[in-house]
């Protein structure tokens, strides 16, 4: 059994197992950029070797001067891309320093809030018996639960009026007569018609019985109102009561030295919220960094290292390897043949090395991508709450291997959130949920929606004041209303 903040260490352990992963294939990717350029390089002076032995003045020139301005320009290009690797690359070390202590200052100050709050649980645990057993909450206690029994009742008789009303009103409306001169106010002083519009209105009210039916109606309606409004006052009454009982639990705390505790929660608290902003702005930070990076390093044929070596290859496109060693094998002379072989020799090594870049490309791509799970793990546990102070995890070893194998690239990112969900749970408070006007043990509350710096609580509220309305029972032998 692992608490959650232990198991969201282990989370960031492995971003930075990946991170470093990713250091390593950026540095040996890079190199072997470097590499191929310099061996497209290599072969554009070899390829100026040549012209000058092989080549007559005019055509020498041309070329040389083809592949000296392509040089410059692919040099150029490299020199760029470099720089601004470096400074990424400066950048994000400073990032993930700064991320890396915020993560720590996060949990040193998320240790210090969940001790003070396990000193106020062990503190209600401490206090609550002492206080439930004294004769001031064992009277207030039985003022609470008869006002809740007059509620419950009041409440249970407003609902089933209710849906008396809903029934029993249909056929007074279905009448159209009835409705006629019920819209019209007929019988009542804000009833206005002519002497001849009221003579055959009177006449069709004395045809259907309209007046008795017209006070049916109107208690129909009037009685559930009147009925609501006895439940609310009643529940006004239950929420007072119960406010003064709760007084009594909290002056039992202040006493033991609640109010102490709670400063220093209430300290400890801001402290978790400002290293919580600086985590979230340095994990923002690191995120633009990668996107850069991926787009200077990881992206392909669009790669300024790319488009570097394409300046060369198409400069010296024309030149290629076989009409050189057929011209080369017509003259008496050595030297040409031998920078032929040796151009060969750079076109071999630059198309291993080719291979082995797009081989770096494809597993950095992935790595990034396993990475970037993991981070995204790694938030959705801190927004859904897990790293609360009763949170804990029964499946430890479960959660290292799958962290294992998703940095290996065997397992999906995703698995670990079902992981997480299967072995969450809180352990049980030590005080009554409700102790103190409390609503439960109460966390600090951090992801989606809420205050920085707090936790929100994965297992629901641990206890609410104020009782269910549809859980009551009561007399159900109140009826209204009657058919029409």
């Amino acid at each position: 059994m692992i608490s959650g903040l232990q198991a969201l260490q282990e989370i960031e352990n492995a971003v930075a197992q990946a991170r470093g992963q990713e250091a390593q294939l950026d540095t040996a990717l890079r190199q072997a950029s470097d590499d191929l350029a310099g061996l497209r390089v290599e072969r554009a002076r070899l390829l100026r070797q040549y012209a000058q032995v092989r080549l007559d003045l005019i055509q020498r020139e041309g070329v040389v001067s083809g592949l000296d301005a392509a040089e410059r320009r692919a040099l150029d290009m490299i020199g760029e891309t470099r720089n601004a690797l470096d400074t990424l690359k400066t950048r994000q070390g400073e990032t993930e320093t700064q991320r890396q202590q915020a993560e720590a200052d996060r949990h040193q100050r998320a240790d210090a809030v969940t001790k003070l709050l396990s000193d106020l649980e062990a503190l209600q645990a401490s206090v609550e018996p002492q206080v439930r057993a004294s004769q001031a909450w064992i009277t207030e206690k039985g003022m609470v639960d008869r006002v809740e029994a007059v509620w419950t009742a009041a409440d249970k008789k407003a609902v089933q009026a209710e849906s008396d009303r809903e029934a029993k009103r249909k056929p007074y409306e279905a009448d159209a007569l009835f409705s006629y001169l019920w819209k019209r106010n007929f019988g009542t002083s804000q009833y206005r018609a002519s002497y001849f519009v009221r003579y055959l209105d009177g006449k069709v009210a004395n045809l259907i019985g309209f007046q008795g039916a017209r006070a049916n109606y109107a208690m129909l309606n009037e009685i559930p109102t009147r009925l609501r409004e006895h439940a609310d006052r009643c529940r006004v009454d239950l929420g007072a009561e119960r406010g003064k009982l709760v007084a009594i639990e909290q002056e039992g705390l202040k006493q033991a030295g609640s109010e102490a505790i709670e400063a220093k929660l209430g300290t400890a608290r801001a402290s978790l919220a400002e290293a919580d902003g600086r985590l979230n702005a340095a994990v923002a930070a690191t995120k633009d960094i990668d996107q850069q990076r991926s787009k200077l390093l990881v992206e392909g044929e669009n790669s300024a290292y790319q488009r570097a070596i394409d300046v060369i290859a198409e400069a010296d496109s024309h030149q290629d390897l076989q009409s050189l060693r057929r011209a080369a094998a017509q003259t008496r002379s050595d030297a040409d043949n031998a920078i032929v072989t040796q151009i060969e020799q750079a076109d071999q090594r630059a198309a291993a090395i080719e291979q082995q870049v797009g081989q770096l490309r494809g597993e950095a791509q992935q790595l990034a991508q396993r990475r970037a799970d993991l981070e995204a793990q790694r938030e959705t546990f801190r927004r859904q709450g897990y790293d609360n102070p009763m949170g804990q995890f029964s499946n430890e070893q479960v959660i290292g291997n799958v962290l294992g194998g998703i940095l290996q690239g065997v397992v999906q990112g995703a698995v670990l959130g079902q992981v997480l969900q299967g072995g969450y749970s809180q352990r049980a408070p030590r005080a009554d949920g409700g102790f103190g006007g409390q609503g439960g043990f109460t966390f600090p509350s951090s992801g989606g929606g809420q205050p920085p710096g707090e936790w929100i609580n994965p297992g629901g509220p641990g206890g609410n004041w104020g009782p269910d309305p549809g859980s009551f029972g009561g007399d159900d032998s109140f009826k209204t209303g009657g058919q029409f």
